[in-house]
């Protein structure tokens, strides 16, 4: 357990550097054990991660419909944790110890998608040497996630509608009906609603599955959840890649806060396992948060395009940190267009370079740049 040693004779100011090393050290760990306990007084219905308002009502949501089987539908943005929900109420209720199977519906052919939900008999087809199972008798006494459920055909929708209905289906070349119980959950991405309204979606199914609805915010809009999840990530990749960085320094913190994250947790996730694989410190700086050029011009095209709803002033805003984004976004598009150019950037800004620098730095907090220059 020894941190490190000092040989004798000694000098003082060498021992003093040791065991201040040491302690800051012991601190830094003393802070991360309290960072993962924090975390974990978070975690809710297994791995989900927010204290925010709008996951605190799914909690409470969850705990109500667990102990049912009523037919559950998850909508949200790509990326929001859909499955996890699912998950969490299956392993919420008396079917926990049940199968869980996850099917997504958009990544089967549309050919064989009967036969992948309600199975097949020897024969029934070309290449159908045996009799195989299908995934909702699979799923029989628990619980069967219909992933991307907004993907199916017309003709798949009405076979899935007497399945729900009826619960009994016939497998493909069949004529026995196989008898199950299944609570169905369905997750989509897609507007249902309208998809019925277009005639893209059958009413029917859509009410049967539609029973209870769940909506998972987008994470930019679950305020306080990106830290808290950002450290979840920053633990989890760092013991998966053998790295032992203990958090993200509070620059970082705040550039996660102000990105908007259009790919929601998931892409959080992938910049956090980027970050972990390329810092060469123990904390996560700013400049390791590289997001990809094309996700960065939507972000800052859509702060130009007044991405900004006045209406949210009735349940408020924070008027600072929206413009605190709008001034970053200009900044570092004015840079860009520049190639690095101040005097240029300044320039296009109507901006003194005094006030250019003044505002670049608050954007680059961490940037060391007594080696640029104003000009190339």
């Amino acid at each position: 357990g020894a941190y490190d040693f000092v040989p004798k004779p000694f000098d003082n100011d060498e021992l003093c550097a040791t065991i201040a090393k040491s302690l800051a050290l012991l601190t830094l760990e003393q802070e991360k054990a309290y960072r993962s306990t924090e975390l974990k007084s978070h975690l809710h219905f297994n791995r989900i991660i927010g204290n925010s308002p709008g996951m605190q009502a799914i909690y409470q949501r969850i705990r109500q419909i667990s102990p049912t089987r009523t037919n559950v539908l998850v909508t949200g943005e790509s990326g929001t944790g859909k499955e996890l929900i699912a998950r969490a109420i299956h392993d919420n209720s008396e079917r926990k110890d049940k199968p869980f199977v996850v099917v997504n519906c958009g990544g089967i052919p549309e050919t064989l998608m009967e036969s992948e939900f309600f199975g097949h008999v020897k024969g029934s087809f070309t290449g159908a040497v045996a009799d195989k199972q299908g995934l909702f008798e699979a799923a029989n006494t628990g619980t069967i996630f219909l992933d991307e459920i907004g993907e199916l055909s017309t003709f798949l929708q009405v076979k899935l509608l007497r399945a729900v209905q009826e619960t009994r289906f016939t497998p493909v070349g069949g004529t026995r009906e196989i008898d199950v119980d299944v609570r169905i959950i369905s997750a989509t991405n897609k507007k249902l609603e309208q998809e019925v309204i277009d005639g893209n979606f059958r009413e029917d199914l859509f009410f049967r599955l539609n029973v209870i609805p769940i909506k998972v915010p987008p994470l930019r809009d679950r305020k306080g959840d990106v830290e808290l999840l950002a450290a979840h990530f920053v633990e989890k990749y760092s013991k998966k890649l053998g790295k032992d960085i203990v958090k993200l320094s509070s620059y970082a913190i705040d550039f996660l806060n102000r990105y908007s994250f259009p790919g929601n947790v998931r892409e959080l996730e992938n910049l956090i396992e980027r970050s972990v694989a390329l810092s060469s410190t123990n904390i996560i700086l700013p400049e390791s948060l590289t997001i990809s050029s094309h996700k960065r011009r939507r972000w800052i095209e859509g702060i130009q395009n007044n991405r900004y709803d006045l209406e949210d002033v009735v349940s408020g805003v924070d008027l600072d940190k929206i413009m605190s984004e709008i001034e970053t976004a200009y900044v570092k598009k004015a840079m860009e267009i520049c190639q690095g150019n101040k005097s240029k950037a300044a320039e296009l800004l109507n901006l003194s370079l005094r006030s250019f620098r003044y505002r670049l730095d608050k954007t680059t907090p961490d940037k060391n740049e007594s080696g640029d220059s104003d000009a190339e």
